[in-house]
């Protein structure tokens, strides 16, 4: 069969933008690009623009992702299913995974791929046995540790049902120009910047951002991008913090990542919980130190502390420790050093070339 005849459908019914919805729009541009037709299920009115354009790449919409027992997001997908024919259905969610792999088992979908980022307790339930015993499912992982948890931690899982793939991503073509601060802000020219981005939520950790810069150096200051998630209020945040509101910015959404990641001198990524995140992946690609909590998937990401300095989750003042020995100058890392760890080990081209392999053999 040819290829080109061979359709992909991509399920991810989000409300808001992040690294997971991203590599979704990664995997329809490069299946789409090789001639594959993609087909990507989204809400209505989220982010259909971000697919547009895109060879071979077609966005369906639905009004609601549905709870388990909803019949019209059933019979919704079965509809879609049966009308394309897809050989690999592919759940971005573990909150889809249900209904996603029973209407792929319905309409006899040959590959039934679920997508898991980060560490989730997977109860022993009819509702899984179901899906990995009969629909016979098999779940895509982004690091080992995450693969080891799920084998320790269910007997659902083994080596014939589980497998990790890297994310993975493009080095830098030629440098962004860098973002410009809005003035209003008055970062002196001469600060030493830290970048921080991802959803305001409680889980990214960026409520300990006042504690943290009260024990760097003064002459730092800290650029938050990002939206969503909106667990945390920025303004009420810096409210309550006003002797350190001066040197914390939120700028929000920004289009243009790489003009941010030129602008800033380092990054801190400080989560409670996290799985590999595409954010640190692109610091290492722009050559950038890094200061992480010790997440799994930081810790496997940096090597254990060879390529960024890991801290204990919620240890503000060891997180700061690392930022000020970074701005000092007392810990370095090299640019090209940190680049390469992109090249070998999480490039753009190894990621696709084995979730391609995984797609249409239901194997790696």
């Amino acid at each position: 069969m040819d290829k080109r005849a061979k359709c992909i459908i991509l399920i991810c019914p989000t409300k808001n933008w992040g690294g997971i919805e991203k590599n979704v729009q990664l995997r329809a541009a490069y299946f789409g690009k090789k001639g594959y037709q993609v087909i990507v299920i989204l809400l209505t009115n989220t982010f259909e623009n971000k697919f547009l354009n895109l060879p071979n790449v077609t966005v369906k919409t639905i009004n609601s992702r549905g709870g388990d027992l909803n019949i019209f997001v059933i019979l919704n997908y079965i509809k879609i299913f049966k009308k394309y024919k897809p050989i690999t259905v592919f759940a971005a969610l573990k909150k889809d995974w249900w209904l996603v792999s029973l209407s792929a088992y319905i309409t006899k979908v040959p590959h039934k791929i679920l997508y898991l980022g980060n560490i989730r307790k997977i109860r022993n339930s009819l509702k899984y046995k179901l899906v990995f015993k009969v629909f016979k499912a098999k779940v895509l992982v982004n690091s080992n540790s995450l693969k080891s948890y799920l084998l320790s931690s269910s007997s659902f899982f083994n080596e014939q049902n589980l497998f990790r793939i890297y994310n993975g991503i493009n080095l830098p073509k030629k440098p962004e120009a860098s973002l410009k601060l809005p003035p209003h802000l008055e970062v002196p020219k001469d600060a030493f910047i830290v970048g921080c981005a991802g959803w305001l939520n409680y889980r990214k950790g960026f409520d300990l951002l006042p504690e943290i810069v009260r024990n760097i150096s003064a002459n730092i200051h800290i650029v938050h991008v990002g939206s969503g998630g909106l667990d945390l209020d920025a303004e009420e945040l810096l409210s309550k913090n006003s002797d350190v509101k001066n040197r914390i910015h939120f700028l929000g959404y920004q289009n243009n990542m790489g003009a941010f990641f030129q602008r800033i001198d380092m990054f801190l990524l400080c989560s409670r919980e996290e799985g590999m995140a595409n954010v640190l992946l692109e610091c290492l690609g722009h050559g950038k130190p890094i200061v992480s909590t010790k997440v799994p998937g930081s810790e496997e990401l940096l090597d254990n502390g060879e390529y960024g300095i890991l801290t204990t989750i919620e240890d503000t003042k060891a997180m700061a420790k690392g930022i000020n020995a970074i701005n000092a100058k007392t810990i370095t890392f090299s640019p090209e050093n940190l680049k390469s760890r992109i090249v070998t080990t999480f490039s753009f081209d190894k990621m696709m070339t084995k979730t391609e392999k995984l797609f249409l053999t239901n194997n790696l």
